[in-house]
């Protein structure tokens, strides 16, 4: 059984997959801006980071969940399914 956090985490990038791969149309989709133009060593959909100036919004899904999704391989990002992309993730060792 995963910890609380651990589920948590997963979770958000379920959803973040839905969004990112347009299963789920949210205002948060316009907030998660994928880098088109930078070379990336592990996956195309890399997520772009902004910087917080208040300390409130770096707890945001949008801003917390960038560092966690870009430093995912490629073969989870680009799983074809959701039931795949959580499988692949669920065997894919997080650093939280």
């Amino acid at each position: 059984m995963h910890s609380l956090e651990h589920r948590r985490v997963i979770s958000d990038l379920v959803l973040c997959y839905k969004i990112l791969n347009g299963l789920l149309d949210t205002e948060i989709a316009n907030v998660l801006t994928v880098a088109e133009n930078s070379k990336t060593r592990s996956h195309s959909m890399k997520l772009i980071t902004y910087h917080c100036f208040i300390d409130t919004t770096k707890y945001y899904f949008s801003n917390h969940i960038v560092h966690i999704w870009n430093s995912l391989p490629n073969d989870i990002v680009s799983a074809p399914s959701v039931s795949s992309f959580k499988s692949c993730l669920l065997k894919f060792e997080l650093s939280i």
